[in-house]
């Protein structure tokens, strides 16, 4: 299977993202509904994606928060993917993309490399994902939802412009 990310522009595909959501974190991991979707979800400065298969089908979502304040990461998160397309690199596809987002939004170039920090909240049981991605994990664990979670972290660099990268979020086609 190819999949390509598309930012979440049109009333359709918010219905793809949120369903994708329930599914994985209301209805697998019994997260209150209620707290699934949020405000920064309404944000106009947070960036939805959605991964898209061969035939259009919607597999994989996931959203960047930009930094609260200058200095401090950009932000992952709601990295959901459908279980029958779970193992086949959606999720990875849709890090990458991000990763490739945040450097051309919040990067700050030194010496003609643009360098941002990214942080995102991992559930426990993904930390081993997060880490062949080269995220590192803090050793401080909390319950969110009743679900053990631990922040990492990952600078991400880019010697050009990130929306030429593989990966890179295109706009709806």
């Amino acid at each position: 299977m190819s999949v390509r990310v598309v930012r979440v522009e049109t009333p359709e595909q918010r219905a793809a993202m949120t369903a994708i959501r329930m599914a994985v974190f209301v209805q697998e991991q019994d997260v209150a509904p209620e707290r699934e979707m949020d405000a920064l979800d309404d944000d106009p400065s947070t960036l939805h994606v959605l991964a898209v298969d061969d035939d259009g089908s919607a597999v994989g979502t996931a959203r960047l928060l930009p930094p609260h304040d200058s200095g401090d990461p950009a932000h992952i998160g709601r990295v959901a993917v459908t279980a029958a397309a779970r193992g086949l690199g959606v999720g990875a596809v849709l890090m990458t993309a991000l990763e490739a987002e945040a450097v051309e939004r919040f990067g700050e170039v030194v010496d003609g490399v643009r360098t941002v920090s990214v942080e995102l909240s991992a559930q426990e049981q993904a930390l081993g994902f997060y880490d062949r991605l080269g995220y590192v994990a803090r050793p401080e664990r909390y319950l969110d939802e009743a679900i053990w979670h631990r922040d990492a972290v990952k600078v991400v660099t880019s010697p050009d412009t990130a929306r030429d990268a593989p990966g890179s979020v295109t706009g709806a086609t």
